[in-house]
């Protein structure tokens, strides 16, 4: 009777440390309509209408939980699914695979901070959302110009979510927090790079850091980064293209506040990135400025306003075509503006619509449409949204 007491003891002690886990959710579908000025190389218009995942929150299922330890120190993990709910093919993921990995990584946490490992979010993309008024996502002009154009800020490698990263938070002290993270390219292990075999390649190649400091206190908050890929090496459309950019690095700051008024929030950022490693199809530097506002309407609505520009340096960077005929992409400018509206039917439930216009140079071409192949050169994408989003 001893040793079944004893044993019964282990095992409720083992169940009553794993029983903070979570499962959770979200299912976001929209009707969206786009259509561009022109749009094809044939002249007309380019349009698309039909059902869209993800126009507040791209849709996902996962599992969290921690385990204390004894002392104050804990363990946690996070394991998160993404699949776009409006049809039965993810296309962001691998060809016939239905679900994608956001995040997966475990870590350790107590007093003196949090310290995770694995796929997760970089500290950089941690810190710009809270200075925007993009409650509305994917078609406001701060997620198109900042999230698909190479920034380091929002978008290292072209995900906010990166791979084999290590990230440390620190507490919040005195409305501070410090935030720091690398991420290992792991090179040896990517074909794409140019001459590099597995015996010659780095784990610092392609490697990605962040760092960022936080202050939020009553009404106001801002927020300092710097974010940078290091010794780039990647493929050229031909190899007589100039490749004198490989191993170089690619380098980002961003500032960004807001300050709540109780009737309108006011959000703005800047940013300054510094390409220098001539890869295809990228600048070799970009400048970005946003300002937006939002305004409670009534108990359960907000309204949002934003305003983006990006300005591209390209000093006359070759960019695609052949040795004997290439193509140079000049300086230019994008700019598009977003207006959108949410109303929490529940603290669960809620419903959105907005309409933005994203207006892309002839020098530049579109910086990635949430629409996907609507945008083109010197032609402005209008875009109507309208929407539920589900929590669970």
């Amino acid at each position: 009777k001893i040793i079944a007491l004893a044993v019964a003891g282990l095992v409720s002690g083992v169940a009553f440390a794993q029983t903070n886990v979570t499962v959770y959710g979200v299912i976001d579908q929209s009707y969206t309509y786009s259509k561009s000025d022109t749009g094809l190389a044939t002249g007309g218009s380019n349009k698309f209408s039909g059902i869209k995942d993800g126009g507040m929150s791209g849709s996902r299922f996962g599992f969290k939980g921690e385990e204390a330890l004894g002392n104050g120190l804990k363990a946690i993990f996070t394991m998160e699914y993404g699949k776009d709910s409006d049809n039965d093919v993810n296309t962001v993921s691998a060809v016939g695979s239905q679900f994608y990995v956001r995040q997966a990584f475990v870590g350790l946490s107590n007093n003196y901070g949090t310290l995770t490992v694995g796929r997760q979010y970089n500290v950089a993309s941690d810190v710009y959302g809270p200075n925007s008024s993009n409650g509305v996502v994917n078609a406001m002009p701060v997620d198109a110009f900042q999230g698909r154009n190479g920034s380091q800020i929002r978008s290292q490698g072209g995900s906010a979510r990166q791979d084999n990263v290590i990230k440390y938070t620190s507490p919040t002290f005195s409305g501070f927090t410090v935030r720091g993270d690398y991420a290992f390219g792991e090179s040896q292990n990517n074909s794409a790079i140019v001459g590099a075999t597995p015996s010659t390649a780095s784990t610092t190649d392609n490697g990605r850091y962040a760092i960022a400091g936080s202050y939020a206190n009553g009404p106001f908050g801002a927020d300092l980064a710097y974010a940078g890929t290091s010794n780039v090496y990647t493929n050229y459309v031909t190899a007589a293209l100039p490749n004198s950019g490989q191993g170089k690095n690619i380098d980002e700051w961003y500032i960004g506040g807001r300050y709540d008024f109780k009737v309108v929030k006011l959000y703005g950022s800047y940013q300054d990135m510094k390409n220098k490693t001539d890869v295809v199809n990228a600048n070799t530097g970009s400048k970005m400025w946003q300002v937006g506002l939002s305004a409670p309407v009534g108990a359960n609505g907000l309204a949002m306003f934003e305003y983006a520009e990006i300005r591209f340096k390209a000093d006359n960077y070759v960019n695609t075509g052949t040795a004997a005929n290439p193509s140079v992409r000049k300086d230019g400018k994008n700019k598009g503006f977003g207006i959108g509206y949410s109303h929490n039917l529940s603290k669960r439930t809620t419903l959105y619509t907005f309409v933005s216009q994203l207006k892309y140079d002839s020098n530049t071409g579109s910086t990635g449409d949430w629409i996907g192949g609507i945008g083109a050169a010197g032609e402005k994408t209008n875009t109507f949204s309208a929407g539920i989003r589900h929590m669970f």
